[in-house]
């Protein structure tokens, strides 16, 4: 936290708005911690805001004014405007800290996107996601062995973990059926290492919680034990960025479908990890895991897990590629870019079902993620994680909007452990999807 004598802005937003002849900033919080945007006047965002970086003392803010604009802001109006914006909580300053403070303290994190991404009672969840089985895209409803665990011969290759997408239900509801009907089919677990993508900025690569996820179907319990061992080996600043799981629906969706599949027939809990950017080591051509804090967080889930004593599962909630105008393209979506992104994306999973993390990184790196994968890092991670495995796409889908603005693409892979891991073999044809 900065003091109110050198003030510090938080990861925001800010917008231009002109509202009755005049022209604000209007500050908003991808987070959600204030609700309505925060106006500004342009001038004392441009010339007195922008410097709140909580290094630079409110003195020397007052004095690069005067030199750039000629005119004298009082200390006073400085400090009420740093109050103001304080109480707003448009700064990391004693107000949000006694936020983050009471946040901590929660034990539950409320279901964010029910009745919003997906139906918001029981009833009517449970008989959406059960359409998604049965679609025509759908996998089928699974066939569970009763309230325990299928039953696993000695000789039968064990699920390590699962890819699924994170893509609105309305858009790609089937395509996790395939990887769930594996789940609950072929995994004996009882904790899920759950892998998302942090889609707002955080501090540092990777972002823990303690806090159990409420859904419309139950609570679905976090091991807070599970989660203090990883902290204890990679960092308690891992607990810093604990906010983005606040409002964050890729962990959310996965724990959804978790509790309609075993909620009431076995007991499980989940392990949330949030995963940032690896940007930066992608300009730099770094292969992530030589990077300290990447190979040490790694390393931290393969000592912990080994230690628990416990089955464990990891659940990548990924999506694919993100192209179109309304991620930045010039030109709406046609037959030719829907194959060159079906190509690009067999390459990726080829590299993913083979657990090659550093192919998998490098090819979205070489033409500098182009396709703007969401879920790069998630799944690098998890590749890494889950040690020797074999993978299987089960499914894979692109979802483009009537206007062709806008495509998302997605799979559904299953992974199982193997001690003999084959090389590259070659392109696999997505048809079956």
């Amino acid at each position: 936290m900065a003091s109110l004598d050198r003030p510090k802005l938080r990861p925001l937003s800010a917008q231009r708005f002109e509202h009755e002849g005049q022209v604000f900033a209007a500050i908003v919080d991808p987070l959600g911690v204030f609700l309505d945007p925060v106006l500004i006047p342009i001038d004392g965002y441009q010339w007195v805001v922008r410097h709140f970086d909580g290094e630079t003392l409110l003195s020397e803010i007052q004095a690069r004014v005067l030199r750039a604009t000629g005119q004298l802001v009082t200390t006073a109006e400085l400090e009420r405007l740093v109050e103001d914006l304080d109480r707003a909580m448009v700064l990391d300053g004693p107000t949000f800290a006694a936020y983050m403070e009471s946040y901590r303290r929660e034990s539950v994190r409320p279901a964010a996107l029910a009745g919003r991404s997906y139906a918001g009672t029981e009833r009517a969840l449970r008989s959406q996601l059960a359409r998604f089985f049965v679609h025509a895209d759908g996998s089928g409803p699974p066939q569970r062995q009763g309230p325990e665990p299928p039953p696993l011969s000695d000789s039968s290759p064990r699920l390590r973990g699962i890819l699924s997408p994170h893509i609105d239900f309305q858009r790609g509801g089937p395509v996790y059926t395939w990887s769930y009907k594996e789940l609950v089919e072929q995994s004996d677990a009882d904790t899920f290492v759950i892998l998302g993508v942090a889609h707002q900025y955080c501090r540092h690569r990777f972002a823990l919680t303690r806090k159990d996820f409420e859904t419309p179907l139950g609570l679905v319990p976090t091991d807070r034990r599970y989660v203090d061992q990883i902290a204890a080996l990679a960092g308690p600043e891992l607990f810093d960025d604990e906010l983005s799981h606040r409002s964050e629906h890729s962990i959310e969706f996965q724990v959804v479908f978790l509790q309609y599949l075993l909620g009431g027939h076995r007991e499980f809990s989940i392990v949330p990890i949030l995963v940032g950017s690896f940007h930066d080591l992608m300009e730099a051509g770094t292969d992530p895991i030589a990077s300290d804090d990447v190979r040490r967080f790694v390393e931290a889930l393969h000592t912990v897990e080994r230690a628990s004593g416990k089955k464990v599962a990891y659940i990548g909630g990924i999506d694919l590629s993100h192209v179109g105008p309304e991620f930045g393209d010039p030109d709406p979506v046609d037959p030719a870019i829907l194959e060159e992104v079906r190509s690009f994306d067999t390459a990726m999973l080829n590299h993913a079902t083979e657990r090659n993390a550093a192919g998998w990184f490098e090819t979205a790196a070489e033409i500098g993620n182009r396709w703007r994968v969401c879920g790069l890092a998630a799944t690098y991670t998890m590749l890494h994680a889950m040690g020797s495995v074999r993978g299987r796409l089960l499914k894979y889908d692109q979802a483009v909007d009537d206007q062709r603005t806008c495509c998302v693409s997605f799979a559904s892979l299953a992974f199982e452990a193997h001690d003999d891991v084959p090389g590259p073999t070659g392109d696999k044809d997505l048809s079956c999807a």
